[in-house]
């Protein structure tokens, strides 16, 4: 798709760290991938046991995180994600757009990586993860939530686990994978609950620990 080419992998914000949180979503806007308050505030529990958040959405990059944070009207933006849904189930050359962007976040973090999938971002990891290479000693935990479409197969470096409003239909018909947690709420409303943010920190836990770097005191 034309706006996600137009972002860079070599203008990653992501630094090197040990253990890292990000957010992969369908783009609401075109212009700009930042964070909406929930989502920020999902990404400050986790920050509290041991993640580094990454403050700025999919494909995390330097442009994406520009501007100021205004909602985007519903209507636009549910036809935007539906766009980014289709393509990542037919276009071959959405995902390996997706890929170059998730290489980038994989390759700078070296022990533990949450992805919170919200909604289309299960299709979308879905459909690079043949295309991407998870670097040795990474373990990517994969979290859908209110997932639109399959999450990766569990297995080798991946942990996934999914977590569904209670009223979300939109989920229930997408995704016929298993479900870890229910929680109340609709298909917008459950990511935005306190419940989410109980059972995300309680499936993925806290990061593993890492060794000291030789010469470290």
């Amino acid at each position: 798709m034309r706006w996600l080419r137009g972002h860079e992998p070599a203008a990653a914000l992501a630094d090197h760290v040990a253990a890292r949180a990000a957010w992969l979503t369908g783009q609401s806007s075109w212009t700009h991938s930042l964070l909406a308050p929930h989502q920020h505030a999902l990404l400050d529990v986790l920050h509290e046991r041991g993640w580094a958040p990454l403050r700025v959405g999919f494909p995390w990059t330097a442009d994406a995180a520009r501007g100021d944070y205004r909602p985007e009207p519903l209507g636009a933006a549910s036809i935007r994600n539906a766009r980014q849904y289709l393509a990542a189930a037919t276009d071959r050359g959405f995902a390996h757009d997706v890929a170059r962007h998730l290489q980038a976040l994989l390759d700078r973090t070296s022990s533990d990586l949450v992805l919170l999938c919200g909604s289309a971002g299960a299709r979308m990891l879905t459909c690079a993860v043949p295309h991407l290479e998870v670097p040795a000693g990474l373990t990517v935990h994969a979290v859908g939530i209110g997932p639109a479409g399959p999450l990766p197969r569990p297995g080798g470096p991946w942990r996934v686990t999914a977590i569904r409003g209670e009223a979300d239909w939109i989920s229930r018909l997408l995704h016929r994978g298993p479900i870890d947690r229910i929680v109340p709420g609709d298909h917008l409303g459950a990511a935005r609950g306190a419940e989410v943010r109980h059972a995300v920190v309680d499936l993925v836990g806290a990061p593993r620990p890492t060794a000291p770097q030789v010469g470290s005191r």
